[in-house]
């Protein structure tokens, strides 16, 4: 663990690591580093050259350490935060976005071999075939332009070549883990070649529900195949193509729950009366519900949610795609990239408010008109870059042009059961005034009912967006380049919403059949007898809810739809903006080189701009509401040095950035006093950090690698209105939110590896270590949900933890067999996945634990 008082006192000593290096005996030098190629500016160059934070690792990089897709990057990587539960994430220096939904855009752009993967639930790929991985961090809105104002996932596979080769690896481990890859590669033709790569994963998951039994939640079950071909058309021309599959059906991580806001809506902020209350004075059944699911009570890995027909995370992804690339001459080359993606995601439960085994507040990516309909993902896109230089290649330039059509359809349906208001109560909220203690103790008449106990929306999106981008770097001398660059995108979003809703007048008809209360008004049912309820049958509410069964199987009551009123919404709008960069560096010259012990150095200054699109936001029966581009700038400082006979690289930055109009999410209510999941912007915040990256190899055997972070995150205006007033009809308050922390994102993130190889007679043996840290992460949404966290960090957030990982690897003389023992997690520690905390309206916190201690065996064949 990294000591925050110590943190730039480490940053400080490594930046006067130049001045001491000629004292170090070059006896203790090892071997030279190998050159790292990067395509952070489009075009192939070494890493050490790039005037940009990015970090790269090759296959070899992520087998030798582990890392089995996207998501355990994070463990290397600085600055990058990857969460996966119902929806995946992917933050860098604490821009991101947390949801998943269509309608929203990520904020890291992921690509695949050139072509733009434009939703995040395709984007956490298993690393199967693949060459290398790019992270850049800092907006890039540029080259990559699109969906860009974190930074940038760049993914390139290993390309098919004219020789027969291949590989497999197959593994086993604790909660029944076996996994297996294999690629074969071949030539078809003289200038034809194949490859076929393909990978399974599956395990019995780590989360068990104790009213389930023995299903468990967080599970592994993914497989993939990838079909390549290259033609090299002429000695000119190539062509690579691939075609990808994908299919994912895991068992949803169930959350914990615990209490954050006695005081909520849901809870005493009301008084609501849910199944279960018998007390005007006193609710408490929504409060007990979560509880019954806290982690003290059920204990680190036990949930208890109960049975529910939704807990899968079920996708479907098909992608095909082709890059064409001719050489006009030595110095020109042009690129098309064409790409067709196609990915269906079934039903799926998106959230449970209440947190526990009772329905009483639940958000579903379900139709409940047709509960089997999959949610249709499409896009097409073509990009063609131009590529060239001057024959004294002074000067460098990129252009290009972008388009992709995107279609997106989600359903949504958000579930409130039957509740139950005090007449007193209902009476204050009527006038204004927030509810209490009756003023009688025995209660006056309970009132049944709700305004919409199941909406339903069917939200589609249609994206078209166009752009041409430039950028040349000119070497003013030997020694100084200067690089400009600019993008001109324009995205038309159109949207629709159509709403259905429950029929209020048929709920509250059968409420008034049923013998057991009288006629309805304004959603209410009057209840014939007192809060108590009657014996043998339970309290109002209970009684209320029982007269709606579930005849469908779905888990949730039958309440009637009014389908013959729906509301249907509609708009459009194109978005636009010009996203320029800059940036200057200087390249060390062999003077300032020998008088510093150094073998290469690059200083570097860049301003970069990115941009996210603005779109629009369904608000319950509100309709569609529309929601701000955000932008980011950045101010980057670098400075990359290789030492000790290039055995030694450092690399640093420190930026500062101006994030405008964050996309948030939070939870608001409609007109009809319905809970919304809505995205809001919050004016204008800064991001202030550092990053540094270390790779030494003091002798040949050992290899060390070090990565720090340190992101201090502001929101310089952030107001959001207050819940609670707008609830009981006192209008908009509005609250300053400045004070609060980024969401997901640590302040400070560190990794060290250490790997060792030692050459016997019966092979080489390579131990290694990984030890990563996380400072505390805040996981909530609203401004109660902080207040909460500044009481304790666990009440809305994560404490800070440390992880560590051990490898212990083995391979023949002939480098045709490796066997390698790991454990993940050594320690057993415990830490978060995932979590949200939502202390206005529902008052609770809930959040899966990451897994716990795993270890297996990996075996892999090459031939």
């Amino acid at each position: 663990m990294i000591k925050a008082g110590a943190r730039w006192l480490l940053v400080v000593t490594l930046l006067g690591l130049p001045a001491s290096l000629p004292a170090i005996a070059a006896e203790r030098q090892g071997t030279a580093l190998e050159e790292v190629i990067v395509t952070a500016r489009r075009r192939a160059e070494n890493i050490q050259e790039t005037p940009i934070a990015v970090s790269a690792l090759s296959g070899d990089d992520l087998r030798e350490r582990g890392l089995g897709n996207v998501q355990d990057l994070a463990k290397v990587v600085p600055s990058l935060e990857v969460m996966k539960n119902r929806s995946s994430a992917i933050f860098i220096r604490g821009v991101g976005e947390r949801t998943g939904f269509a309608r929203v855009d990520p904020a890291v752009g992921v690509y695949l071999d050139d072509l733009f993967l434009p939703r995040a639930d395709g984007q956490l790929l298993d690393t199967v075939d693949v060459s290398s991985i790019q992270v850049l961090r800092g907006p890039q809105g540029t080259l990559f332009g699109k969906n860009t104002t974190g930074g940038a996932m760049v993914m390139s596979l290993l390309k098919p070549s004219d020789t027969v080769e291949g590989y497999l690896d197959v593994g086993m481990g604790n909660r029944g883990l076996r996994r297996a890859k294999a690629s074969i590669n071949f030539p078809i033709t003289d200038h034809l070649f194949m490859k076929i790569a393909a990978n399974t994963i599956k395990d019995d998951g780590y989360i068990e529900d104790e009213l389930v039994g023995t299903t468990r939640g967080g599970d592994n079950d993914r497989q993939s195949l990838i079909t390549q071909l290259r033609w090299d058309i002429s000695s000119t021309m190539s062509l690579d193509a691939f075609a990808y599959y994908g299919r994912v059906n895991e068992q949803i991580a169930t959350d914990h729950c615990n209490v954050i806001n006695e005081n909520s809506l849901f809870m005493r902020g009301l008084y609501i009366m849910w199944a279960g209350d018998t007390d005007p004075q006193n609710p408490r059944a929504f409060k007990e519900n979560c509880e019954s699911n806290s982690r003290e009570v059920q204990g680190d890995f036990n949930t208890r949610i109960g049975p529910n027909p939704y807990m899968k995370r079920d996708l479907e992804s098909a992608v095909v795609a082709g890059t064409l690339q001719w050489e006009l001459s030595e110095y020109h080359t042009i690129k098309a990239v064409m790409g067709l993606r196609g990915a269906e995601k079934g039903p799926q439960w998106l959230g449970d408010n209440d947190g526990g085994p009772a329905k009483y507040s639940e958000s579903y990516g379900v139709s409940f008109l047709d509960p089997d309909q999959k949610s249709q993902r499409d896009s097409l896109s073509l990009e063609l870059q131009f590529n060239g230089s001057t024959q004294s290649e002074n000067l460098s330039y990129t252009l290009g042009l972008f388009g992709m059509r995107e279609t997106n359809e989600e359903p949504f349906s958000l579930f409130t059961a039957l509740a139950g208001l005090d007449l007193e109560n209902l009476s204050k909220l009527a006038t204004s005034q927030a509810p209490g203690p009756t003023t009688n103790p025995a209660g006056t008449t309970p009132m049944v009912g709700t305004l919409t106990p199941i909406s339903y929306s069917q939200f589609g999106l249609e994206n078209i967006t166009f752009a041409a981008f430039g950028q040349a770097s000119w070497h003013l001398t030997d020694l100084w380049e200067v690089t400009a660059g600019v993008r001109y995108t324009s995205e038309k979003r159109s949207s629709d919403l159509t709403v259905y809703q429950s029929d209020v007048d048929a709920v509250s008809q059968r409420l008034a059949t049923s013998g057991f209360f009288g006629p309805g008004a304004g959603g209410f049912n009057p209840f014939n007898g007192t809060w108590a309820g009657i014996p043998g049958l339970g309290d109002p509410v209970t009684i209320a809810n029982s007269l709606f069964p579930d005849t469908n199987g779905d888990g949730l009551p039958d309440y009637p739809f009014d389908l013959a009123n729906p509301r249907y919404y509609e708009r459009s709008e194109t978005f636009s903006k010009t996203t320029p960069m800059g940036s200057l560096s200087y390249s060390f010259s062999d003077g300032l080189l020998d008088s510093a012990g150094l073998d290469s150095g690059l200083f570097y200054l860049t301003w970069s701009f990115g941009f996210k699109s603005g779109f629009f936001e369904p608000r319950g029966i509100d309709g569609l509401e529309r929601v701000e581009p955000e932008t980011v700038e950045n101010r980057e400082l670098g400075l990359k040095l290789e030492a000790l006979n290039r055995s030694l690289r450092v690399n640093l930055a420190a930026y500062s950035m101006d994030f405008d109009e964050m996309q948030l999410i939070q939870v608001k209510q409609d007109s009809a006093g319905n809970n919304a999941v809505i995205f809001q912007n919050a004016g204008a915040s800064s991001i202030v950090g550092g990053e540094i990256e270390v790779q030494w190899i003091p002798v040949p055997s050992l290899n060390i690698n070090f990565a720090y972070s340190n992101n201090n995150y502001s929101y310089e205006d952030y107001k959001d209105a207050d819940l609670f007033t707008q609830a009981i009809g006192q209008g908009v308050v509005l609250n300053d939110r400045s004070d609060e922390p980024f969401q997901v994102s640590p302040q400070d993130n560190a990794s060290i590896g250490i790997q060792y190889t030692a050459e016997t007679g019966v092979g080489r043996i390579t131990p290694r270590l990984d030890v990563r840290y996380r400072s505390e992460r805040y996981f909530g949404i609203d401004n109660t949900a902080y207040d909460a966290y500044r009481r304790d960090p666990l009440a809305s957030g994560d404490e800070p933890f440390t992880v560590v990982d051990m490898r212990l690897g083995w391979e023949n003389p002939e480098g045709s067999t490796a066997v390698t023992l790991y454990v993940n997690n050594a320690f057993d520690e415990r830490y978060l996945s995932n979590s949200g905390g939502v202390g206005d309206s529902i008052g609770t916190n809930t959040g899966s634990l990451a897994p716990p201690r795993s270890y297996g065996v990996d075996v892999r064949w090459v031939y």
